[in-house]
């Protein structure tokens, strides 16, 4: 039963990320929500890297992404979608405190945001797999943590990171 309503969560998913993606390419955002026009513009922004999966969305939405051997690219949008979202509401605040840490580093927004994501997948994979609620005093402790850091060692330092052991 879970993994037809995994299927069905994915197709729904897909189709709308794939009407999102028609309306991006066509410059169409009326009566979007600020959600949607926020995931279609990252969609845009990311249509270099991801241009085909977008593309075939509605074909591949059964396809699911092995994350030992495949990149996500619908997972990637989101996230990259959440992160926007907290440093418009500054909620948390750590967030919004780790994001300007790092451009005082003179890395880019974009850069930036792809940052917040790698800690935040951390603890969306926790979630995932091992069904718990999301951790969001670890999630701000991680960035307290991880805003003086070198960003190019996250992904190695949070592999490590005994916050994160079971």
């Amino acid at each position: 039963m879970d993994e037809e309503i995994n299927k069905l969560l994915r197709r729904v998913s897909r189709e709308e990320m794939y009407e999102l993606w028609g309306r991006a390419k066509e410059g169409d955002f009326e009566d979007l929500t600020d959600e949607e026009e926020r995931i279609a513009r990252i969609m845009l922004d990311h249509q270099d890297e991801f241009y085909n999966q977008f593309e075939f969305a509605d074909l591949t939405y059964d396809h699911e992404y092995d994350p030992d051997t495949e990149y996500d690219p619908f997972l990637h949008i989101t996230i990259h979608s959440i992160v926007e979202a907290q440093l418009e509401q500054k909620e948390p605040v750590e967030t919004f405190q780790f994001y300007n840490a790092i451009r005082k580093k003179k890395y880019s927004h974009h850069d930036a945001i792809h940052f917040v994501g790698q800690i935040l997948i951390c603890l969306i994979f926790d979630v995932m797999k091992y069904k718990r609620p999301f951790n969001l005093e670890l999630y701000r402790k991680l960035l307290k943590k991880y805003k003086t850091r070198n960003p190019e060692k996250f992904m190695e330092l949070l592999e490590k990171d005994p916050l994160l052991s079971d």
